[in-house]
C-alpha cells in the first residue's frame, strides 16, 4: 500500500473510524459555539451568537440535536470496542499503565535534553491514551449533566432538587476544560506539532508512512513485522541507525 507520495504506508485507521472521528468532530465544535453563548447569554457576544442562532429556543434544538448524536457515538464506540477486543492483529491497546507513566517521564528527560533515548511506544503512546480516555470520561460528564438539565422534572423525582444547579456548574466546567484541552493538547499533537505540520495526514486517508512509524510507535512497526503484517516493499531504516559506508571512488 502507498501513500500520496508513493512511500510504502500501512492503514492505521479505518473508513468507520475516520467517519466516527468526523462526527465527533462536528458534533463537539457544534457543541462548543451552541453551548458557551448559552453559558454566558449576559456577555455581548454571547447574547449575538444565540441571535444569530434564531433565538434561545432554536440554539437549544441544535444544541441538544448534536448531543443526541454524542451520545449516540459513544454507544456505537462502545459495541464496537466489545466487539473487536479479541482481534490478534489491530487490537485495541488503550489500557493504562504504569510504563505509560514511565514513558511519559522518560519522553520529558528526551525533550528536556536530560536524555538521548527516545522511548519506545506501542500502538498507542501515553499523549493518545490520555486523550483518548478524557474523550470518554468527558462525554460521559456531559451526557449525564445535560440530560439532567434537560429532564429536570423528571430527574427531581428521583433525585433531590440540589442536583440540576450541580449539574448546570459541571456542566459548564466540563465545556470549558474540554474546549481549552482540544485547543492546547490536541490541536498541538494533530497539527502543529513539526513531525505533522499543519496537519496529520492519518484523519483523512487513515495510513501512515512506514518510516512515520518506526519513528513513532517503534515497538508496533516490529511487532507487526514479526507477523508479516507490513507492506510489501523496502522497509525504512531505523532512525538511530549508522549511515552507510561510502562506496569505492571513481576509477
Amino acid at each position: 500500500m502507498k501513500d500520496g507520495r508513493g512511500d510504502s504506508a500501512l492503514e492505521r485507521f479505518s473508513l468507520a473510524q475516520r467517519v466516527e472521528h468526523f462526527l465527533l468532530l462536528i458534533s463537539f465544535n457544534a457543541l462548543v459555539i451552541t453551548g458557551l453563548p448559552q453559558k454566558y447569554s449576559s456577555v455581548g457576544w454571547g447574547e449575538r451568537l444565540i441571535v444569530l442562532f434564531g433565538g434561545i429556543d432554536q440554539t437549544r434544538f441544535i444544541h441538544r440535536t448534536f448531543a443526541v448524536i454524542l451520545i449516540a457515538l459513544g454507544f456505537y464506540h462502545l459495541v464496537v470496542v466489545v466487539a473487536t477486543r479479541k482481534r490478534p492483529v489491530r487490537r485495541h491497546d488503550m489500557n493504562l499503565s504504569i510504563r505509560d507513566i514511565r514513558d511519559m517521564l522518560a519522553d520529558v528527560r528526551l525533550l528536556s535534553g536530560r536524555s538521548e533515548e527516545r522511548p519506545r511506544f506501542g500502538r498507542f503512546d501515553y499523549r493518545q491514551k490520555f486523550e483518548y480516555w478524557a474523550v470518554l470520561w468527558g462525554t460521559v460528564i456531559m451526557a449525564a449533566t445535560g440530560l439532567i438539565m434537560w429532564f429536570p422534572s423528571t430527574v427531581t423525582q428521583w433525585l433531590p432538587g440540589v442536583v440540576v444547579p450541580a449539574a448546570r456548574v459541571a456542566h459548564g466546567g466540563e465545556a470549558l476544560l474540554a474546549m481549552l484541552s482540544v485547543v492546547l493538547w490536541h490541536f498541538y499533537n494533530a497539527h502543529f506539532r513539526p513531525d505533522v505540520f499543519p496537519m496529520d495526514p492519518a484523519m483523512f486517508s487513515g495510513k501512515i508512512t512506514l518510516e512515520r512509524l518506526r519513528h513513532e510507535h517503534p515497538e508496533e512497526f516490529d511487532e507487526l513485522q514479526e507477523i508479516g503484517a507490513l507492506p510489501e516493499g523496502r522497509l525504512p531504516e531505523p532512525a538511530d541507525s549508522p549511515p552507510a559506508p561510502a562506496g569505492p571512488g571513481p576509477a
